[in-house]
C-alpha cells in the first residue's frame, strides 16, 4: 500500500515523514536525539544527520511501515506517531508515539494516540493494535492502559540499556467493530 501524503483529522495535519520540509526533518532528529525521548527507544544513541536522511528515504519505498508529523492547525508540530510491521491482511500493526518535547501544548500524549488510533482504525480499518514500552517506564505504560491498551505479554530481557536487561512489556487494544459477513 502506498501511503497517503498528509491525512487532516480536524483541527490537526498529520504529514508523511516522506514530505517533510528540511527544517521538519531537523526537528524531528532534534527530538529523537533529546535525552526525555531516547531514553525509552531501543537505540537509544545519537542519530547522525545522514543516518536521519538515510531512514526517511528508506521510508519511500516500504510498504510495512509509516511514520507521521503531527501538526495542528496553527502550524505548532506537536510530535510523532508511526505504524511499525503492518501487516493489512491480518489487520495488525505495531505503533509509536512520541512527544515534541518543546511543544507546550497540553495533552500532546492524549491527542498523538488518539489519532494513531483513529488513523488505524477508522481509515486503514486495522483490527488490532499492538506496542512495546520497556518494563521501568511506568508514566508510558499507565498513560496506554488509560488509553485502553491492556498488557498481553513480556518480553524478557529483550532489551540491553546501560549494561543491564530489561522486560519489554507487549500491550494490545483491539477495535471492536463487528466485520460485515
Amino acid at each position: 500500500m502506498k501511503f497517503k501524503k498528509q491525512h487532516d483529522f480536524g483541527d490537526f495535519v498529520l504529514i508523511n515523514f516522506t514530505e517533510l520540509n528540511k527544517k521538519e526533518k531537523d526537528s524531528i532528529r532534534e527530538w529523537r536525539n533529546s535525552e526525555t525521548v531516547r531514553k525509552w527507544m531501543y537505540s537509544d544513541s545519537l542519530i547522525s544527520p545522514e543516518e536521519h536522511t538515510q531512514f526517511i528515504n528508506s521510508l519511500k519505498l516500504d510498504t510495512k511501515n509509516c511514520y507521521w508529523l503531527v501538526s495542528n492547525k496553527k502550524e505548532e508540530h506537536i510530535g510523532v506517531i508511526y505504524l511499525n510491521k503492518i501487516d493489512f491482511r491480518n489487520k495488525n500493526a505495531y505503533l509509536g508515539i512520541y512527544n515534541n518535547p518543546n511543544c507546550k501544548l497540553k495533552n500532546r500524549g492524549s491527542i498523538l494516540i488518539n489519532l494513531i488510533i483513529e488513523l488505524s482504525f477508522s481509515l486503514y480499518e486495522l483490527h488490532t493494535l499492538k506496542l512495546e514500552v520497556i518494563e521501568n517506564n511506568e508514566r508510558a505504560i499507565n498513560f496506554y492502559k488509560k488509553a485502553g491498551f491492556i498488557q498481553e505479554g513480556r518480553l524478557k530481557e529483550f532489551v540491553l540499556k546501560n549494561g543491564s536487561w530489561h522486560d519489554v512489556i507487549v500491550m494490545g487494544l483491539t477495535n471492536d467493530k463487528e466485520i460485515p459477513i
